[in-house]
C-alpha cells in the first residue's frame, strides 16, 4: 500500500488533473481484472458476504447498545482496514499486472472494454439520451464519443501502471495525451448543436449530485425511509442549485493541501471552508421542508452533517500521509 500511495504522492501535475476520471476508470478495469481471476473471485466473495454478514450483526447491536457505540466503530475499521491491504495487495501484484498488461494488449481485450465502457455509458447518461431528441443512429454515435473519450483514460492508465518512464517519456505521453484530450472534447463539441451542448455540458455537471442522490437514498434505506421519484427530482434540483450558486470564499479541494505540517493560515482557511458549508447545508435543509417531512429532513440533516465530519478527517488525513512541501497560497 506504501507504494500504491507514493506512485500517487509522486505523479506529475498533468496525471494530477484527469486524476478523478482515471480513478473511475482504475476502479472499472480493476473489477474486469478480477472477473478473469475466477477462483480468487470467488475466494474475495465468500470473504465479502461474510464481512457484510458481521457488518450487518454489528449494526443491530450498536442500534441496540448505543453505550458501546465507539468500541464497535473501532472493531469495524479494523476489520475493513485490514481486508483492504489484503485485497489492495493482491490488486498490484506482479501476476495481476501482467495479467492485466495481456488483457489489454489483446484486441478481444480492447473490444471487451469498450462494450464494458457502453454498458456504464447507458447507466450514466440514460436520463440524458431520453431528455435530447436523437435518432437510434445519433445516439450509438453519441456513444461512441463518450467511449472514445474513455478510451483516452485507459491509454493514461496504461502509462502509469507501466511506470519506471525517464523525464523525456513522461513529457511525450503529457503532450500526446493533451492531443488527445482536446480531439475527443472537439469530436463532442462538433456533434451537437449548440443548445444540445448546453445541454450536455449541464448534464456533465448534475453527474456528481445525481451520485450523491443515489449514496442518500442508500443512507436512507438503511433507516426504512424511501423516497419517490418526486422528491428525488426536487431534492436534485435544490442541491444542483443552493451548490452552484453558494458563494464560497473559497471553495478548498482537500488535495491542495498536501504538507504534513500545516500552516495556521492553512488551518484557518479549512475552518472557514467548513464553516461556509455548514452554512450552505443549513440553507439546503431548510428549503427541503417544502417537500420533505420531519423525518426525512432529520435524516438529511444527520447526512449533511455526516459528509461535512468526512470532508474535516479528509484534510487530517492529508496533513498525516502527505510529504512536507511549500503550499502554493492563492
Amino acid at each position: 500500500m506504501d507504494k500504491v500511495l507514493g506512485i500517487f504522492k509522486n505523479l506529475p501535475d498533468f496525471y494530477k488533473k484527469v486524476g478523478i476520471p482515471v480513478v473511475i476508470a482504475v476502479i472499472v478495469i480493476l473489477g474486469y481484472l478480477v472477473y478473469y481471476q475466477d477462483q480468487r473471485v470467488k475466494q474475495y466473495s465468500r470473504e465479502l458476504e461474510l464481512l457484510d454478514e458481521r457488518i450487518a450483526e454489528k449494526e443491530a447491536e450498536i442500534d441496540k447498545k448505543v453505550g458501546i457505540l465507539e468500541g464497535q466503530q473501532k472493531s469495524l475499521e479494523h476489520k475493513f482496514g485490514d481486508l483492504t491491504i489484503i485485497i489492495s495487495d493482491q490488486i498490484f501484484s506482479d501476476q495481476i499486472g501482467k495479467d492485466f498488461f495481456k488483457f489489454i494488449d489483446d484486441p478481444k481485450g480492447r473490444r471487451l472494454y469498450r462494450e464494458q465502457q457502453k454498458i456504464i455509458i447507458n447507466e450514466i447518461y440514460g436520463d440524458f439520451f431520453a431528455d435530447i431528441a436523437l435518432s437510434e443512429q445519433e445516439t450509438e454515435e453519441l456513444k461512441n464519443l463518450l467511449i472514445d473519450k474513455q478510451m483516452v483514460n485507459l491509454e493514461i492508465i496504461i502509462s502509469l501502471l507501466k511506470g519506471n518512464m525517464t523525464n523525456e517519456q513522461i513529457a511525450q505521453n503529457e503532450k500526446k495525451f493533451a492531443e488527445m484530450i482536446v480531439r475527443a472534447d472537439s469530436n463532442l463539441r462538433d456533434f451537437f448543436e449548440d443548445d444540445e451542448f448546453n445541454l450536455f455540458q449541464e448534464y456533465n455537471l448534475s453527474l456528481q449530485y445525481r451520485n450523491w442522490i443515489l449514496e442518500f437514498k442508500s443512507y436512507l434505506a438503511e433507516k426504512e425511509i424511501f423516497l419517490d421519484e418526486i422528491q428525488e427530482e426536487n431534492l436534485l434540483d435544490l442541491i444542483f442549485n443552493e451548490t452552484e450558486n453558494f458563494n464560497y470564499t473559497e471553495k478548498l479541494p482537500v488535495s491542495e493541501f498536501s504538507s504534513s505540517n500545516l500552516s495556521d493560515a492553512d488551518r484557518a482557511r479549512i475552518d472557514g471552508y467548513l464553516e461556509e458549508k455548514e452554512e450552505l447545508d443549513e440553507i439546503i435543509v431548510d428549503k427541503s421542508r417544502e417537500f420533505f417531512n420531519d423525518e426525512e429532513v432529520k435524516a438529511l440533516e444527520d447526512y449533511l452533517k455526516l459528509l461535512r465530519n468526512m470532508d474535516e478527517m479528509g484534510f487530517e488525513i492529508t496533513e498525516d500521509i502527505n510529504p512536507a512541501k511549500p503550499v502554493t497560497q492563492k
